[in-house]
Order: C-alpha cells, then sequence, then structure tokens
C-alpha cells in the first residue's frame, strides 16, 4: 500500500510568507515608534541609526519579528534607555525563546555593554577582568591591606579555576573580588560558557558575571543597578519606562538620588 504524503491546504502560507509578513508587520509597527525610541535614546545616540540597527538583527533572525510585539519592543526600548545597540559589537542582542509556550524576545546585555556604561560615568577610572588559569601565577588577598597579582602562563594554561574583576573611580577606591568556576556558574544559574554555539575562548560571559557582582560593591551612582534586572529575560514597556526612569539620558549614566560622589546624602 502506497503511503501517501500529507499535502499543504491551498492558500496556506509557508513558514518563510509567514515570517516575511511578521518582518514586514515589525518593520511597519518600529517606524511607528521611532520617535518614541529616540527619546529614550542618550543624546549622543539618534533613533534613525537605532531603528537601522534593530532592522538590520532582524532580517539576519526573522524569529524575532515572531516574537510576542510586546516583549520585542519592551526589550528594544530597555536596550534603548540604557544606550546599548543590539548586535552591535556586543554590547546587547535580543534573543528569541519560548516561555510557557509563548515566544518572547529577551535582552541579552553583553560583556562591551557592561564596559560601555561603566565607562560612561566620569567617575570611572579602571576596569580589569581576568580568568585564572592552573599554571598561572596568582595570588590575591583581602582585608585591610588586599592583594591582586596575576601573570598568565606561556603555552598551555591548563584550566580555568578562577575569575576576577576590578573597577576603580577617581576618589583612589578601587574594588575587586574573585570567584571559582562553581560560584560563577551558580550566579548564571547554571549556564557555562556563551549562549547558542559562538565560541567564547576568552569566557567573556564568566567575566561578565564576575564584573557585575564588583559593580554592585562601587557606589551606586556607578553601579549599573538597571543591568541586572534588565539581562536575560524579556521586558515590556513599562519595564524600558522604569530603568529609563533611573538613567541620564544625557550620559547614560544610572542615577541614584541617595549617592553623590563623595559619599551618600542624608535623605
Amino acid at each position: 500500500m502506497t503511503q501517501q504524503m500529507p499535502i499543504k491546504a491551498q492558500g496556506e502560507p509557508t513558514k518563510e510568507l509567514q515570517q516575511k509578513a511578521a518582518v514586514d508587520r515589525f518593520n511597519a509597527t518600529l517606524h511607528q515608534m521611532q520617535n518614541e525610541i529616540a527619546r529614550a535614546l542618550p543624546k549622543h545616540m539618534t533613533g534613525d541609526r537605532f531603528v537601522r540597527i534593530v532592522l538590520t538583527e532582524v532580517r539576519k533572525n526573522p524569529t524575532l519579528a515572531l516574537c510576542d510585539p510586546l516583549t520585542m519592543f519592551g526589550s528594544l526600548l530597555t536596550a534603548a534607555a540604557l544606550g546599548l545597540e543590539p548586535g552591535l559589537n556586543g554590547e546587547c542582542w535580543l534573543v528569541p525563546r519560548k516561555n510557557h509556550g509563548t515566544l518572547e524576545a529577551q535582552l541579552q546585555v553583553g560583556y562591551r555593554g557592561v564596559v560601555k556604561l561603566f565607562w560612561q560615568n566620569p567617575a570611572a577610572t579602571y576596569l580589569d577582568t581576568g580568568y585564572v588559569c592552573e599554571r598561572d601565577e596568582f595570588r590575591f588577598a583581602k582585608g585591610l591591606n588586599p592583594i591582586l597579582e596575576h601573570t598568565p602562563a606561556e603555552g598551555d594554561r591548563g584550566k580555568v579555576v578562577r575569575y576576577y574583576a576590578v573597577a576603580g573611580l577617581n576618589t583612589g577606591a578601587r574594588v575587586f573580588d574573585v570567584f571559582t568556576p562553581a560560584q560563577i556558574k551558580t550566579l548564571r544559574g547554571g549556564k557555562v560558557g556563551s549562549n547558542g554555539d559562538i565560541p567564547d575562548p576568552e569566557h567573556w560571559m564568566e567575566r561578565k558575571t564576575a564584573l557585575l557582582q564588583v559593580l554592585k560593591l562601587m557606589p551606586k551612582s556607578t553601579q549599573l543597578a538597571a543591568v541586572p534586572a534588565a539581562d536575560g529575560r524579556a521586558h515590556t514597556i513599562s519595564d524600558a519606562q522604569q530603568i529609563l526612569g533611573g538613567v541620564d539620558t544625557s550620559t547614560g549614566e544610572v542615577l541614584d538620588a541617595g549617592w553623590h560622589q563623595d559619599g551618600p546624602v542624608e535623605s
């Protein structure tokens, strides 16, 4: 008996046609929201450029156009509020992911995005991260006389045994912390390495996690408090508005009314 192949109903759109229609709808809606996006961006960025970058990302990954529009535009506005350009130089990415059966656009902040936001603060003077392998020379101590010394080995350095991050301000303050791979894995919710198939031999995602932890120890005006809340999740437009309320759109600096550069002030 010959098995018959299922026949697509006449007029039923193919996946490619569905994606094209979704991209066209997204394109139209994005241009309608261009003024709102421009208002969210820091003053040194333009809405035209941001829209072009987003359209390029959607053309490269049409599945983004099929995501829940509330999460897609919420994540876009969140990226705009932080002054990060999706897909460009690894500042952030829009990632389509299923959540309880709904395809959402999640915002993933990259290492370079965190670094960019840190250096936008006028008090920032020093930033470094690294990974330590078992054949490296490494010494650290905390307390009243902190020490952090790292000399990478030449050739085969062995497996990674530590991650660290250091940040400094123009007040002379420097803060660092050191983490084991197990600690970083826990902080990342069990994730190891980069998301997807992108190779990450320099362990940038783990170093980003270490850096975010160190920035929590800095004065709140340089804490990048919005990034941990924004990273790795889908957003609504109200999420973006909350973040925008805590960001100086002229500089991209995260604001906190309870801290001045000279120290905490009484509320």
